[in-house]
């Protein structure tokens, strides 16, 4: 499994978990909208779920080199063994919030779709309720809430899993960093890092925009919501306050560096300047693009994010799914869904071209590959299962939140604002994108 980080970024796995560019369809799909004939996740015009000979898959991968052939294989297995057509309607990730929000206003959409972009549907009421398919697959409690809205899960994952904290084995063993730490003793493991070399970055944490929303976990392992269930913003509370300030204390005292960005942090860890930074599963492929040697390569390792004071760890979700329309062509759409999802042929094939696992636990303990794979074991065990989506990756200002959030706590860390005054006035800010999506 050898990907390159422009071959497989981020952005361009399986569609994208969130987009990252500019919502500006919104403005044709934040208005009121018409649900399309015979569409709606339980709106009032929602029709009958039929069964159709033809449906439209609608996402990016089969337009992206690294993952074409997987996607293509699911789309041909899937065709063969129900005698239906697949009509692939392919755009570059950066359009998918632009493209679904056209096609939905059109009333042409029908079919399954990649999860780049599916929160400008919702207000247009054509997501189908896909809660039923996810009974017994496995996929974590708290990846799941991110895609159900109003008790209905509207778009199925396919991948789950989470951005964790990612070791160099040799140097975390040396000092003790594993699993179920408080936040004071990973502290004080990384000042250990520090004293037994000088010249490494112990943790090479995000402090550059636009990732500093990695700084929401660390939020939510002091006990903040940072946005609530019914997306209230909590930023200013004591437990953010306290988590930023515990954050921006590790720069202070050299355990972090200044105006690193996530591309930085691979590269320092894999050249091995960095002993610890924060990523997707995706950090096993990138240590040997980025060229590590060969011990940091079978020695790459994953933990769970430390906590304060007892609460529960949690990594920012991360990964992809799909979607299905209601009404016309329902019945198909989700034998079709059902299919990518637990066919274990098609999530190999996935697997060996993404080097990700599969969301569905049930099927990834079947792809012998993945046991054998002692880094993804360890990120699915210590990451994935502490995964939670942020309550804002519903709506459709996602990322202008996500940028927000990011932009806020980079004037703290620079030291031009007070954690208190600097959140309090990021929660003002957060609170009005939240509002202005209602």
């Amino acid at each position: 499994m050898t990907i390159s980080n422009s071959q497989l970024s981020r952005r361009a796995f399986l569609g994208g978990g969130t987009v990252l560019a500019a919502f500006g369809a919104l403005a044709l799909a934040g208005c009121a909208t018409p649900a399309a004939p015979g569409a709606g996740a339980g709106g009032a015009s929602a029709g009958a779920a039929t069964a159709a000979k033809t449906i439209n898959f609608y996402g990016n991968s089969l337009g992206e080199e690294a993952l074409k052939s997987a996607w293509q294989g699911i789309l041909d297995g899937f065709s063969k063994k129900e005698g239906v057509k697949v009509a692939p309607v392919i755009y570059p990730y950066d359009q998918a919030a632009t493209q679904l929000a056209l096609t939905g206003r059109s009333g042409n959409l029908m079919g399954v779709g990649q999860s780049g972009g599916w929160q400008v549907l919702t207000p247009m009421n054509v997501l189908a309720d896909l809660t039923d398919l996810a009974k017994g697959l496995g996929i974590p409690q708290g990846v799941l809430d991110s895609y159900t809205m109003d008790g209905k899960l509207l778009v199925l994952p396919l991948t789950a899993a989470g951005i964790g904290i990612i070791t160099n084995g040799e140097i975390a063993k040396s000092v003790g960093i594993k699993s179920g730490m408080t936040v004071e003793q990973f502290a004080t493991a990384l000042e250990k890092i520090k004293k037994q070399d000088k010249s490494l970055i112990p943790y090479a944490a995000v402090t550059k925009n636009p990732d500093l929303k990695d700084s929401v976990p660390w939020m939510w392992g002091f006990g903040s919501d940072v946005v609530t269930d019914d997306l209230k913003c909590t930023l200013g509370d004591a437990e953010s306050v306290e988590a930023v300030t515990w954050y921006k204390s590790l720069q202070d005292q050299g355990l972090t560096q200044t105006n690193v960005a996530r591309s930085d942090a691979r590269i320092l860890f894999a050249s091995g300047r960095a002993a610890l930074y924060d990523d997707a599963p995706l950090a096993s492929t990138f240590v040997k693009t980025n060229g590590a040697a060969q011990n940091i390569i079978d020695n790459i390792g994953a933990i769970s994010r430390p906590t304060a004071g007892g609460k529960d760890s949690f990594n920012r979700a991360w990964g992809s799914g799909v979607f299905a329309t209601a009404g016309e062509g329902e019945l198909t759409s989700r034998d079709f869904i059902l299919y990518a999802a637990t066919n274990v042929e098609a999530a190999t094939a996935l697997y060996e071209n993404s080097a990700v696992a599969p969301a569905a636990k049930s099927v990834a303990d079947k792809i012998p590959a993945l046991a054998a794979d002692k880094f993804q074991g360890a990120f699915r065990t210590e990451v994935s299962e502490h995964a939670r989506g942020a309550a804002w990756d519903r709506v459709a200002v996602t990322a202008q939140i996500d940028a927000a959030i990011g932009a806020g706590v980079a004037t703290i860390l620079a030291g031009q604002v007070e954690a208190q005054a600097g959140l309090n006035a990021l929660k003002k800010e957060v609170q009005g994108l939240l509002d202005s999506n209602a």
